[in-house]
């Protein structure tokens, strides 16, 4: 009983995990045939954002800006003396040599130098130069045989290839006007030509009309000088040299257009140039004399200076401004001072005192002349045997008022 009993308690298991191994079989096996469906998207994280600090009064308010304080105004820098002109800017440089005369006139690659001061001025009229000049000088004009005009042109000539020298043809015996000579006609591939009114010079764009020496010379040195008349533009210039009052009365009688807006003022200023006559046909807007400070002539002088405040120029001098330059692009004109300031005013003149008339003496009273009683003719003499003499009239005027009263008799021989 009891064996059959075990045995029959095994059978039962044994069957019963049997079937459930298969049933997990086919359950696995179902599932493994069964379709798979996709799996479900992962969303994407949100993403993280900064934490958000909220804005302090401070800075959502904007501040009061400060008031930037304005700059200082700085004085003008003296101005460059040697500026690079544009291609069609001239400049003209009123070189400061002292008591003397140099100009140069810089239009792209043309040069021109009108007189070079004295022989002291050569060295830094060289060195001037040659911060502005490009190549050759293509002119120089000596505008007469002082020292003071050409003695500066000797290093000139000796420092650059000069094309042309233009003179008055004025002959001098000075040892100046011999070396600067010398060197003139000595100088390579340079012409040396003569000027008399009515010529003209022309350079590269700049033609210059030449309005004295006329053809039959003054024979004064001064009044000698050339003077030169340039229009650029609507821009021109008078360039007078040492010219005086004779040589401005003979431009003015031959009729020659003298307008200018530039002037160089004749004879540094000297009151021997500058006539009234003259300054009104010019009327510059700008007059530039040339004279060295505190020099011996005492230029400019004091009418000079008055003359040209009369007609409204601006005056600028050497003296006091140092070099001056004038820049142009034909249709108006900048200055450029060494020195910068106002214009030169005129120095007030002392009136000149009216003569105090002498008081005449009270004419003295003529005394009442007492009337000279009419003399009784005497009777005439008996004529003697050998002549007739006979009184015939007796002259008195005491009874005129003057300083010496007449008397006279007359006799007449009536003959025998």
């Amino acid at each position: 009983m009891f064996l059959r009993r075990a045995s029959g308690k095994r059978v039962g298991g044994c069957v019963r995990r049997s079937i459930l191994s298969l049933l997990l079989v086919s359950i696995v096996l179902l599932l493994a045939c069964a379709p798979v469906p996709p799996p479900a998207p992962v969303p994407a994280p949100e993403p993280v954002l900064a934490p958000t600090t909220p804005p302090s009064t401070a800075a959502t308010t904007s501040p009061a800006p400060t008031p930037t304080p304005a700059p200082t105004p700085q004085p003008a820098p003296a101005p460059s003396l040697s500026p690079a002109p544009a291609q069609n800017q001239l400049t003209v440089h009123f070189i400061n040599v002292g008591q003397g005369d140099s100009i140069l006139l810089d239009l792209g690659q043309t040069e021109v130098l009108i007189d070079g001061g004295d022989t002291s001025a050569g060295a830094s009229l060289v060195l001037y130069l040659g911060k502005v000049v490009d190549g050759d000088i293509e002119a120089v004009v000596a505008t007469h045989s002082h020292a003071d005009h050409i003695g500066g042109l000797i290093d000139v000539l000796r420092a650059f290839q000069v094309d042309k020298v233009y003179w008055n043809g004025e002959a001098a015996t000075s040892k100046t006007y011999g070396d600067f000579m010398t060197l003139a006609r000595a100088e390579p591939q340079a012409s040396l030509e003569q000027l008399k009114r009515g010529d003209t010079i022309n350079l590269g764009s700049l033609a210059f009309a030449v309005l004295n020496p006329p053809s039959t010379m003054f024979k004064d040195t001064n009044n000698d000088s050339i003077v030169l008349r340039l229009k650029y533009g609507d821009v021109s210039f008078l360039f007078t040299g040492d010219a005086g009052n004779d040589a401005e009365a003979s431009m003015l009688a031959a009729g020659l257009n003298v307008v200018a807006y530039v002037l160089k003022v004749g004879h540094h200023g000297s009151k021997y140039s500058s006539s009234a006559s003259f300054l009104k046909a010019v009327l510059p807007q700008t007059a530039v004399y040339m004279a060295g400070v505190h020099n011996s002539y005492g230029h400019p002088h004091a009418e000079t200076l008055a003359a040209l405040n009369q007609i409204g120029a601006k005056v600028y001098g050497a003296d006091t401004h140092g070099t001056v330059v004038v820049a142009t692009d034909g249709q108006g004109y900048e200055l450029k001072l060494q020195n910068p300031g106002p214009p030169r005013a005129p120095p007030a003149i002392p009136p000149v005192p009216a003569p105090t008339p002498t008081p005449s003496p009270p004419p003295t009273a003529m005394p009442t002349p007492t009337p000279t009683p009419t003399p009784t003719p005497k009777p005439a003499p008996t004529s003697s045997t050998a002549t007739n003499i006979k009184i015939t009239k007796i002259f008195y005027d005491g009874l005129v008022p003057r300083t010496e009263s007449d008397e006279y008799v007359e006799i007449t021989n009536l003959g025998s």
